[in-house]
């Protein structure tokens, strides 16, 4: 049998520039899957750049909405920092059902989505939104020690109602075993996250679950929605907050808002029963002479002030403390209590 060594030789070369290629190939294509598009960004708030080339990038920026919505935001819109960061820290994380639930956010990142998305909302147009993609440590039953996990989303005010859309939840950021061969100890390269859509459900492991959502006005926008979250007016309201002593923006706690709740339901049954018919008085087998019925008269007049007198005299103190805590403004509380003076 003959060989032809020159054949050999050649394919010999053809073999090692296929293997050169695939290696290259191998180490560097990874690059590109954690870039998100800049097409519609408007305006950067915050930017921490890639750790190291193909890692992802983190900022927090306004952006164009990328498709016609029926419904425009209600932008510029002022949210205080500290309001957004006891709501957003509502929104809690579970790997599975019988994992227990952990913060969301971290501490970490509270604080940077506080700060700049409320600086973004007060400037943003209503045709943007406010997009993000952070990371901060998180510590789990999964494993001992925290670590970085990424987090990703979209967030607007429409309907007057805060909105958050999750595209990338708790995202690992260690790097791959062949990565760590290749000397990359620091962020994965190899690594897929979004920021979260309208018209897109993303899809992640695990749930995001909400403590006592009925009670804090905030509830997920459809049961097929579950990366979508809206605050209501309600959560609005408890996570803003006012110290009587010094003015200064605060959160009520679960007893002051337990307590706030019965002033509210106690003054609604009140309005209620007003507007109701009184029960009638059973009649008593009495003899009427005209001087008995006009005392029977005087004293029912009497009665009938004084049921009046305390009444108002209830719903004036339970709008005052719903003025007082900040659930009424000094332009609402004005017209309830003249309102209320008006039926004397």
């Amino acid at each position: 049998m003959k060989f032809n060594l020159q054949k050999i030789y050649k394919n010999k070369k053809v073999i090692n520039f296929l293997l050169l290629i695939f290696f290259i190939n191998f180490s560097f294509s990874q690059e590109i899957i954690a870039k998100l598009s800049d097409k519609y960004a408007v305006r950067t708030y915050y930017k921490e750049a890639p750790i190291m080339p193909g890692a992802a990038e983190y900022f927090v920026r306004s952006e164009k909405i990328e498709k016609k919505t029926k419904l425009l935001n209600n932008h510029p819109i002022k949210i205080p920092s500290n309001v957004l960061k006891r709501m957003f820290a509502q929104l809690s994380y579970k790997y599975d059902r019988e994992e227990n639930a952990i913060p969301l956010f971290s501490n970490k990142e509270l604080n940077l989505l506080s700060d700049n998305v409320s600086k973004a909302l007060s400037v943003a147009r209503p045709n943007e939104d406010i997009t993000f993609v952070i990371k901060g440590p998180h510590s789990s039953t999964r494993w001992a020690f925290k670590e970085n996990r990424l987090n990703a989303g979209r967030i607007f005010v429409a309907n007057n109602q805060l909105n958050i859309i999750l595209g990338a939840v708790q995202v690992g950021l260690q790097p791959t075993l062949p990565e760590r061969y290749q000397g990359n100890v620091w962020e994965t390269q190899s690594i897929s996250y979004d920021i979260g859509y309208r018209k897109k459900k993303a899809k992640f492991d695990g749930l995001i679950i909400v403590y006592d959502e009925k009670k804090k006005g905030i509830f997920r926008k459809s049961a097929k929605r579950k990366d979508w979250f809206i605050f209501t007016n309600v959560a609005y309201k408890r996570a803003l907050g006012v110290d009587n002593s010094n003015k200064q923006q605060k959160g009520m706690s679960d007893a002051e808002y337990k307590d706030l709740q019965r002033q509210i339901d106690s003054l609604q049954k009140r309005i209620g029963n007003e507007k109701s018919t009184p029960a009638p008085v059973p009649k008593r087998n009495v003899k009427r002479t005209p001087k008995n019925q006009s005392n029977q008269n005087l004293n029912s007049n009497k009665s009938s002030k004084k049921n009046n007198s305390i009444i108002l005299e209830q719903r004036l103190k339970t709008i005052e403390n719903l003025f007082k805590k900040g659930i009424l403004s000094e332009e609402e509380y004005q017209r309830k209590r003249q309102e209320i003076l008006s039926g004397i």
